[in-house]
């Protein structure tokens, strides 16, 4: 999980914005993509973008060619060195994000726009691995606002109903972007 201090300094947006900024960014051009969920399968909401990218993956009949796919769980250092050999043009990690906003709220935005927290349940700040790692692409978060982090296996139900959306949504952008 990450803070993002995009999302307090936003007005209320539509769920429907990140749909369009994510459809637009995957039209853009025939780029090279790497999508990769991440989250703690015992820390609650946590979890939400390994189970969007579980979903994702279960979902999709044919994987575009120009899109990689990970599911990072806890371990999103361990993906860093296959995208660093790839070298996609854009990263879209998919990850819980304290953005002070309602549980299960999501955005898409610059990796750049986050803060390093104390603590985060992956090992490196997302702003630093992009930074440091992977400095020729450019990397957005799908950011879905938790409602609880506790030790559980169990998600909210607002957080698991916008899983559920976000990787029937993503399946359907990806399919157009192939078409």
């Amino acid at each position: 999980m990450v803070r993002s201090e995009y999302g307090a300094r936003q007005t209320t947006l539509a769920i429907a914005d990140w749909k369009i900024q994510l459809r637009e960014l995957l039209r853009s051009s025939k780029q090279k993509f790497a999508i990769i969920g991440i989250g703690h399968p015992l820390r609650g909401d946590d979890y939400v973008g390994s189970l969007i990218l579980k979903l994702l993956i279960r979902n999709l009949k044919r994987i575009p060619q120009n899109v990689q796919l990970f599911d990072a769980e806890n371990n999103v250092e361990s993906t860093i060195s296959k995208l660093a050999k790839t070298k996609p043009n854009n990263i879209i990690f998919i990850d819980a994000c304290e953005m002070d906003i309602e549980p299960g709220g999501t955005r898409l935005i610059p990796a750049s726009a986050t803060e390093y927290p104390f603590f985060t349940t992956h090992g490196i700040p997302l702003k630093l691995l992009c930074e440091r790692m992977l400095p020729e692409s450019d990397c957005w978060i799908l950011a879905i606002q938790p409602r609880r982090m506790e030790f559980s296996d169990n998600q909210s139900p607002e957080v698991h109903q916008v899983a559920l959306m976000i990787s029937e949504k993503l399946s359907k952008l990806l399919v157009e972007a192939t078409n």
